[in-house]
């Protein structure tokens, strides 16, 4: 790799920290924000224990009802209440299991909804039950509407009709026995997926079911922050791709235009997705809120519309991880919540590297010598352009006391003919300056699309490999008394080898590079040599320790190769030969050295010009 390849690159490091400065909120933003979003989580406390308090005034009132009024008193205050549903307003909140070998949760009579599920193959970072619903972090309320009157499902007790050990019937009765509320839940065999059910026999609706979903995402990995950056709600429109609402904004929101397919709570490597038979109608809302807490990642609130039709209503309800197999087999985009990068970064990750790793993954092999072999196959892929690159650095080294040459005679002062002279010499030899760079910018897109694997990857996630403990967060090897800005509280061992490696990679490199240059040029590129691993150091020390630890081999990988090409293949014997040879035909200038030319000679033209009038 070339002076100039190593000097795109690193600007292009360079300009990508330098936007995250800058679009980094300052201290004085971070602390208003923080307290703007406390004083809502006041506002909402505050709120939820007015709520309370009514509720139990309520209650209260109610019981002291039952001891003061007769039944017929009592029937008459719930027929005013809750109208043809009285007989449904009143009961034991009892809890139904349902599970099968991957999904397990409760459905708790009052409201007739899911009030717990879990994941039993999956834990939390702190070796807890991976929990995706909670009774105290989420809801799930379905109503209809009966002429001007709206009938909640959350204020209703359901009564068990149908019941096995994956399937549950629930009925919310009226009191007349022809018309009731009806949901059913059912789980498939080896599947996270379940079928959910809703029925209406119910006179005068306006046949749609308006389902208000809210949950309240705890934090479930290490890196919380990294947690936070990749949970939102995704959703798909039924005749568009599918889209999400900000990762980082405090608050979005979004009234979906037109009919949905789906509609999803995702997390970082888990989601809650809702799947209509049909689709949920224009109209439907959808939003998420950050949460300033150590607990909770993010809100997510969804107002959705089910058409009933013959009374019925169909649709799916998936619970579990995020892993692209898992998602793709059920044909309805739901693996574009995956965030693999976008265009030719998203088709590299899904057409080579999961592909890679997945086989490699089927040898049963730790987790970190699979990152090792994915980086080796990957390496071995690039092997011809790595070529490419080195032999192009070694043209420029072989033509570089004839460069220096030309620097000594016109200096500073004739930039314009300094540079004709090169791209003379250039096309006399036959040397193409560029050629080193257009190798290392066709390696680019496979490097970002890296970046993008492995903090997806949810096969990484818990995985150990020597001191890292989970391969999806950052691995420390020392915890700081104190907290750095952009940098953290810990010291990431992976990363700290690869900025290491990236040192020796970028000093290599100058001393094989021979672009044109001067001790000013020199002493830039040495600079540089540290300021690019200071950066990635910042920039990567909370990211996943898989992916350093993929860029650490890289590094070393390349520094192998480039040895071995140097010793074993190359022969700058032989490009001096050819270069000298070049030199004897005879070549056609090229359009750059013609418009340089030109330039030149205009150049030319102004300073006599100039002389000219001084004269005069």
């Amino acid at each position: 790799m070339d002076k100039n390849t190593v000097i795109g690159l690193l600007m292009i490091g360079a300009i990508l920290f330098g936007w995250q400065i800058m679009m980094s909120p300052s201290d004085e933003e971070i602390k208003a924000a923080k307290a703007k979003q406390d004083s809502l989580a006041l506002v909402e406390e505050a709120k939820q224990k007015a709520e309370n308090n009514v509720q139990m005034n309520e209650v209260v009132a109610e019981e002291e009802t039952e001891i003061l009024l007769p039944d017929s008193a009592q029937e008459a205050m719930l027929q005013s209440k809750f109208g043809i549903f009285s007989k449904s307003a009143s009961g034991e909140n009892n809890a139904f299991q349902l599970a099968n070998d991957l999904v397990s949760f409760q459905v708790q009579s009052k409201g007739g909804r899911i009030s717990y599920l879990e994941l039993p193959d999956f834990k939390t970072y702190d070796s807890l039950p991976l929990v995706l619903v909670h009774p105290d972090s989420s809801t799930f309320n379905f109503s209809v509407n009966v002429g001007n009157t709206r009938y909640n499902s959350q204020d209703l007790y359901f009564t068990p009709v149908k019941q096995s050990d994956s399937s549950l019937t629930l009925r919310a009765l009226t009191t007349n026995p022809s018309e009731y509320l009806e949901v059913s839940y059912a789980l498939r065999a080896g599947d996270y997926m379940m079928d959910v059910q809703f029925k209406s026999t119910l006179k005068n609706s306006d046949n749609k079911i308006h389902i208000e979903w809210h949950e309240t995402a705890e934090t479930k990995e290490k890196a919380i922050e990294q947690e936070k950056r990749f949970t939102t709600t995704y959703y798909k429109p039924i005749n568009d791709k599918s889209d999400y609402l900000s990762l980082t904004n405090d608050f979005d929101s979004e009234t979906l235009q037109t009919p949905s397919k789906w509609v999803s709570f995702n997390q970082q490597f888990f989601s809650s997705t809702l799947i209509a038979e049909n689709q949920f109608e224009a109209g439907s809302a959808i939003s998420v809120t950050n949460l300033s807490s150590d607990k909770y990642t993010k809100r997510f609130d969804a107002q959705l519309i089910l058409a009933l039709n013959n009374g019925e209503a169909n649709m799916r309800w998936y619970n579990g991880p995020n892993k692209y197999k898992i998602l793709k087999k059920y044909d309805l985009d739901l693996e574009d919540q995956i965030d693999l990068g976008w265009a030719i970064f998203g088709w590299i990750n899904k057409l080579v590297v999961l592909n890679v790793f997945n086989f490699l993954e089927g040898f049963n092999l730790n987790y970190g010598l699979i990152i090792l072999l994915l980086t080796l196959v990957i390496k071995l892929l690039l092997s011809p352009i790595t070529y490419k690159t080195y032999l192009s650095s070694a043209r420029m080294k072989a033509l570089k006391p004839e460069i220096d040459a030309i620097n000594a005679k016109f200096g500073e002062d004739d930039a314009m003919k300094k540079q004709q002279e090169v791209m003379a010499l250039y096309q006399k030899t036959g040397v193409n300056p560029f050629s080193g760079c257009i190798p290392a910018l066709i390696q680019m897109p496979i490097l970002y699309a890296l970046f993008r694997f492995f903090p997806a990857s949810i096969e990484l996630r818990q995985q150990s490999f020597l001191w890292a403990e989970d391969l999806s967060a950052f691995d420390s090897i020392l915890a700081l008394p104190f907290d750095i800005p952009f940098y953290g509280s810990h010291v990431s061992g992976f990363t700290l080898l690869m900025a290491i490696s990236m040192i020796f990679y970028t000093k290599y490199n100058m001393q094989t590079s021979a672009a044109p240059g001067n001790n000013m040029m020199a002493q830039q590129m040495k600079i540089m040599m540290w300021m690019m691993p200071v950066m990635m150091l910042f920039f990567f020390n909370s990211y996943a320790s898989g992916l350093s630890l993929y860029y650490f081999t890289a590094n070393v990988t390349t520094l192998i190769q480039q040895a071995v090409i140097k010793k074993f293949i190359i022969d700058e014997e032989r490009i001096l030969a050819k270069i000298e040879e070049n030199k004897q035909k005879p070549r056609k200038k090229s359009k750059l050295q013609e418009r340089l030319a030109q330039l030149a000679e205009k150049q030319q033209e102004s300073k006599n010009r100039q002389l000219r009038r001084k004269k005069e």
